[in-house]
């Protein structure tokens, strides 16, 4: 059985020095740290290092709008109104934060939190650790650096990896080329069915933005059919 590759988790990219206030933290010293320290959110943590709320500057950005939500009113988004309302009369970080926050652990993957800032509608999430206690911090950016990854690098990967992991009868006719992080994989391989297996295990890596499949095969071994030299001509999308 082929094992793939474990993917990076939100331990290698996350923030670990995170800057976070208190529940009673001042308007303008939430202001202050975000400032100070050119970030665009901060943790809200009880006394024992434990996650309550996040504010970002967003939340801290309905100050200004206070007269604008006081004259406001629509039955159709009453609710958020509401909610918009309270942060603009704020006066600690306890009134004016977002709660709760979104939190996951070191050893999520990325696309794992990729799919959970998509599905919350979230631009971070706070990394915390079996106690609950807050250990880190994960941007949509962070999410996006694994796309950085050279191509030099993407290509050694699959051939220190993924080609010998096939067990190939012969390792050099499989050629691995990318540009852009597009993997494109060519030659011949035994069966059809280690040709989509080494798509597969190509498009797991992380970095990878697309992998083109032209490896050709020599047995059909989904219906045990030999065959001369059949290219699946297919290109597998997205990670």
């Amino acid at each position: 059985m082929i094992t793939l590759r474990r993917r990076q988790t939100v331990s290698n990219v996350m923030t670990s020095r995170v800057h976070v206030a208190r529940p009673l933290t001042p308007f303008k010293r939430l202001v202050q740290l975000i400032e100070e320290n050119r970030i665009s959110a901060l943790p809200i943590v009880d006394e024992q290092g434990i996650p309550v709320g996040i504010v970002s500057e967003s939340d801290l950005l309905f100050k200004e709008r206070r007269h604008e939500l006081e004259s406001e009113s629509s039955l159709l988004h009453a609710r958020r109104r509401r909610q918009e309302r309270a942060k603009a009369e704020g006066v600690v970080a306890s009134e004016i934060m977002t709660t709760p926050p979104i939190t996951v652990r070191s050893d999520t993957t990325l696309p794992q939190a990729a799919r959970l800032m998509q599905e919350r509608n979230v631009r971070r999430l706070v990394v915390v650790d079996e106690r609950g206690k807050i250990v880190g911090i994960v941007s949509r950016s962070d999410l996006l650096l694994v796309f950085l990854r050279t191509d030099d690098e993407l290509r050694d990967e699959v051939l220190s990896t993924i080609v010998p992991s096939m067990l190939l009868s012969d390792p050099d006719s499989v050629q691995v080329a990318v540009r852009w992080n597009v993997v494109t994989l060519s030659g011949e391989v035994d069966r059809k069915s280690d040709a989509e297996i080494f798509a597969r295990m190509t498009r797991e890596l992380d970095g990878v933005v697309d992998v083109v499949n032209g490896l050709t095969y020599r047995w059909d071994d989904a219906n045990s059919v030999p065959v001369a030299s059949v290219s699946l001509e297919r290109s597998f999308r997205g990670i």
